[in-house]
């Protein structure tokens, strides 16, 4: 008689093979079909072709985060993978994208060598409706290749937001102002910390999460991101006032 335990992984292979039949692996660069034994969804040539060539560098009025790295631009193949994983539950494809900030990371051993490990928290409701936050998913998978701790919790999201992905640069910035805390339970004075986010769009998220780091004694922040838009301008929010009307208008700067 078959053993349970036989059984089970007889079971799991028949479903993995019966997922990669209608749902096939995709390379998340070039939407190449991929071998359904394949762990990453990623060619081998491909990872190399897929790290950006440059760090993201965004204006602040103050910037709190020490330096940033993202892994892939967000373009392409790519996009598409990450909300897919982001949105419809396909969190196969968190140690890919894990796999490329890995890669990403030799570039600046500062990162590396952070004391403390987090990632970007979702807020309740939105992590009860998905499920998963895909940042702490990827951020799990990273920290085990690294010396430092890793707290999901480090921050708490408090406050509730709109979709800011298609609010201005300067919207993004005053929203997202006190959305987080600190934990309190947890001491980073001194410390380096390492923060992982799924997209780097304005940096509004991370520089703010930096912000309540540092607030809260952290000496260094980096910021670690699966991916980088690559717009290099945003729009900004101004108030033309003329005599006797106010209205606003959307310029890009």
């Amino acid at each position: 008689m078959m053993k349970a335990a036989t059984a089970k992984k007889i079971l799991k292979r028949v479903k993995e093979y019966l997922f990669n039949v209608f749902f096939p692996k995709r390379c998340i660069h070039c939407g190449k079909m991929l071998d359904y034994k394949s762990t990453l969804s990623i060619c081998e040539g491909c990872i190399a072709k897929c790290i950006t060539n440059e760090n993201p560098k965004r204006n602040f009025d103050v910037k709190y985060y020490d330096s940033a790295l993202c892994a892939a631009y967000y373009k392409g193949h790519t996009r598409r993978a990450m909300l897919r994983f982001k949105f419809h539950n396909m969190t196969y494809l968190a140690p890919t994208f894990a796999h490329i900030m890995l890669v990403k990371l030799k570039e600046d051993y500062r990162f590396i060598y952070s004391d403390v490990i987090t990632c970007v928290p979702l807020g309740n409701k939105r992590l009860a409706q998905r499920g998963y936050n895909q940042s702490d998913l990827v951020a799990r998978i990273v920290e085990k290749q690294l010396p430092g701790l890793y707290i999901d919790n480090l921050l708490i999201k408090v406050k509730e937001l709109p979709p800011i992905s298609k609010m201005t640069a300067a919207k993004r910035r005053r929203i997202i102002r006190n959305a987080y805390r600190f934990n309190g339970s947890f001491d980073v004075k001194g410390k380096t910390v390492m923060l992982i986010d799924d997209i780097f769009t304005t940096g509004a998220t991370a520089n703010e999460c930096a912000r309540i780091l540092k607030k809260n004694g952290a000496e260094k922040v980096f910021v670690m991101c699966a991916c980088e838009t690559k717009e290099k301008i945003f729009k900004e929010d101004f108030k033309i006032e003329v005599p006797g009307m106010q209205y606003e208008k959307n310029i890009k700067v």
